[in-house]
């Protein structure tokens, strides 16, 4: 796929929602989230990039998404937090799904990313192991692990699944 520049108008239009999920994901910060929102895509403007096809355009911008939220949580001084609650009301999700995302947002990024990229973003397992840089069968293990973590999360919640 050809990115010409008025092309970026639609990547943005097409995949804000999902980097913007995966920046509050993994800074679990309304602010931080809006930097590397608007970070990942300032990366794509600037770079004369072309792109094989629609899954590539969104692995690059999943890769970038997560290199920017590393770059973002290394620095010293941004280690102020919000709780999960501030987090969750950021969103706006019904009530029952709110319990759902505060034990996702609990797991480690480890697991959290995965079930996200997995789930939410429905993308399949070997597309995952590629944008994370894992052997599928190593991504797989994590999506199980944490699958059953987060079913151990609701359990302790009163949420059954």
């Amino acid at each position: 796929m050809n990115k010409p520049q008025d092309d970026r108008d639609s990547i943005v239009a097409q995949y804000s929602v999902m980097v913007w999920r995966i920046a509050l994901s993994r800074t679990r910060r309304e602010d931080a989230a809006e930097e590397v929102y608007q970070e990942t895509f300032l990366r794509l403007f600037r770079e004369e990039r072309t792109f094989k096809d629609e899954n590539h355009c969104k692995a690059w911008l999943i890769r970038t998404t997560l290199n920017c939220c590393k770059r973002y949580m290394s620095a010293a001084f941004r280690n102020e937090t919000l709780s999960l609650e501030d987090v969750s009301e950021t969103l706006t999700l019904p009530e029952e799904k709110r319990g759902v995302l505060e034990a996702l947002l609990r797991l480690p990024a480890k697991y959290r990313i995965p079930i996200q990229l997995y789930y939410i973003e429905g993308m399949d397992a070997e597309e995952c192991a590629r944008v994370l840089k894992l052997r599928p069968g190593s991504f797989r293990s994590r999506l199980s692990r944490g699958k059953a973590m987060l079913k151990e999360a609701l359990k302790g919640e009163g949420i059954y699944v």
